[in-house]
């Protein structure tokens, strides 16, 4: 008897250890909402980007259908349409541009001398639109003064289609703009079929440096690029056959991802193609690494490279880490037995991975989604430098919220997301326009983090001047020196430091902190923005802000 209730116990102690081994490897976050506001009027508008607009606020850029509420003036069909608001999301200024058809997306970035680039598609030939539109749509860049006047606009295209993808700031001050077209005219070095992947890149003032086209017999959307730390580039596309330029295994199903590395004259390096059986299409989200590269996708395929489908008739989003020659590292996919879609994605401090989109899925991976049948909500997910899904969270109401680009990382755990909502909810909360989709844009921060904090007060560091030219000092008080360097006899692998992030989380520089002054040399460095964490062994005492302009 006491022999068959120790068994007992022992398989209970066991069930209960396995129950919270799982708890603890998924769950749901800390995250709340600490503001939100919702921009636009009664047609519908929809958010693609935000980005920061100095140290005070921010600016949102998207697309939209109306002319009343928010919006004081339409061109057209649609317009690009750009909000700015203060730190709280209080609106302060706002303009649309475009001209009397439809003009639309609008991912915004900041340029090295302070103004602002906003790039999407337009099918105008008036209004704002008199650089000369090639045909049907054309990639639109326009440069905008910090009061969203225009500076200059430019058209990029031919007589067929150009669907913009993204568009990128480069270390130099140019800048990387992807593509789908079916020109083979115009603006385009070549055309092979259908839709081709087109990546091109303009100096400050809109003249085309570098341009290239990639693609064979079928269609070959490009869906993100980036530039890498050699100053080549670094693509994804889709590809379904191996004919043309295409080379390496094609898994046999409707689409595979297409992975390029180019050098710096967009020559191809190398290249490999990654999927299943089925359908496997690449999506926004690329990050290099320093063993290689994580990339994003979506995939209904189950075997091949792709393992971990959640089943049903949606997709999954995909997450693939590979080494510098394309060889995967780790692959997971996230998601339930509905559709997700992808968003931003980032790298967190801890080396893992922050993947924002939107689900309308109920179960597997999702837990927390508010939204009814057909609907999705916004959708974040943490994943652990291996892979492992650490943390999860649904943001929306009972119908449709998604994203875009639109985040902020203000922190590993402080986020700004700018997205679209249709209803007021749940988590939605502030004063929709109409039936229709608004902006939304809202700051989460997880308030039970335990990172130290002590000195961000009380002249604890100055940095100045900023914005700088040449240089920047940090300057700190005697209490933080004291409190940096006590127990580094212990942890002098670690010693305190300032360290240098840009936009996409590379690091750029670490100045390691010996006195009451730390000085950051610039005269070399892009400008934009970049962000300071005062390191000390593994605690992150102050962040902060510095924008460069050059």
């Amino acid at each position: 008897m006491k022999t068959i209730t120790f068994k007992y116990l022992h398989l209970i102690c066991t069930f209960i250890f396995i129950l919270f081994i799982f708890h603890l490897s998924f769950s749901q976050s800390n995250m709340s909402i600490q503001w939100q506001g919702c921009y636009g009027g009664s047609e519908k508008d929809v958010a693609y980007d935000i980005c920061e607009y100095q140290a005070n606020g921010y600016l949102i850029s998207g697309k939209t259908g109306s002319q009343d509420g928010d919006v004081s003036f339409l061109h057209g069909n649609k317009d690009i349409w750009l909000a700015r608001i203060d730190s709280i999301g209080n609106i302060l200024w706002e303009r649309s541009y475009g001209g009397s058809s439809y003009d639309m997306e609008g991912k915004i970035i900041q340029a090295t001398d302070g103004n602002f680039y906003i790039c999407g598609a337009v099918s105008s030939y008036d209004g704002d639109v008199q650089s000369g539109n090639h045909g049907d749509y054309d990639v639109w860049v326009v440069k905008i003064d910090q009061d969203g006047e225009i500076i200059w606009e430019k058209c990029y295209g031919g007589s067929g289609r150009e669907d913009f993808t993204n568009i990128k700031l480069l270390n130099n001050g140019n800048l990387l703009i992807s593509c789908s077209s079916t020109s083979d005219d115009g603006d385009l070095p070549a055309h092979y079929h259908a839709y081709d992947a087109w990546l091109f890149v303009i100096s400050p003032y809109g003249e085309i440096l570098k341009s290239a086209v990639f693609g064979n017999e079928l269609h070959n959307n490009v869906y993100d690029a980036i530039e890498t730390q050699d100053g080549g580039f670094f693509f994804t596309c889709g590809a379904s056959s191996t004919e043309g330029m295409v080379e390496g295994t094609y898994h046999g199903g409707m689409l595979d991802i297409w992975v390029v590395k180019l050098d710096n004259n967009m020559n191809i390096e190398w290249q490999k193609l990654y999927g299943g059986s089925d359908f496997d299409s690449g999506s926004r989200g690329i990050i290099e690494l320093l063993d290689g590269y994580i990339f994003l996708g979506v995939t209904n395929s189950n075997d091949q490279d792709v393992s971990g489908f959640h089943g049903g008739e949606g997709e999954d989003i995909w997450a693939v880490r590979i080494d510098t020659e394309g060889n995967i590292i780790w692959q997971r996919c996230l998601g339930g037995g509905d559709w997700e879609f992808t968003g931003d994605l980032h790298q967190t401090d801890d080396g893992g991975f922050i993947i924002f989109g939107s689900t309308l899925s109920h179960g597997g991976d999702v837990s927390g989604n508010n939204s009814w049948s057909g609907n999705s909500d916004i959708w974040i997910v943490k994943l652990s430098t291996e892979g492992e899904l650490l943390w999860q969270e649904c943001f929306g109401g009972y119908g449709n919220e998604g994203i875009i680009w639109g985040t902020i990382k203000k922190s590993d755990n402080n986020w700004v997301v700018a997205g679209w909502a249709d209803n007021n909810s749940y988590d939605v909360s502030c004063n929709l326009h109409g039936y229709k989709e608004d902006y939304w844009v809202f700051e989460i921060e997880d308030t039970s983090t335990n990172i130290i904090n002590t000195q961000t007060t009380d002249n604890a560091i100055k940095v100045y001047p900023n914005p700088a030219t040449d240089y920047v000092v940090f300057e700190f008080s005697s209490s933080v020196i004291s409190n940096c360097w006590a127990g580094q006899s212990v942890s002098v692998r670690n010693p305190p430091a300032i360290q240098i992030t840009n936009i996409f989380g590379q690091m750029m520089a670490e100045l390691p902190i010996k006195n009451e002054k730390t000085v950051w040399d610039i005269r070399e460095v892009s400008g934009g923005t970049y962000f300071y964490c005062l390191q000390s062994g593994l605690n992150a005492i102050e962040r902060g802000k510095i924008i460069i302009l050059k």
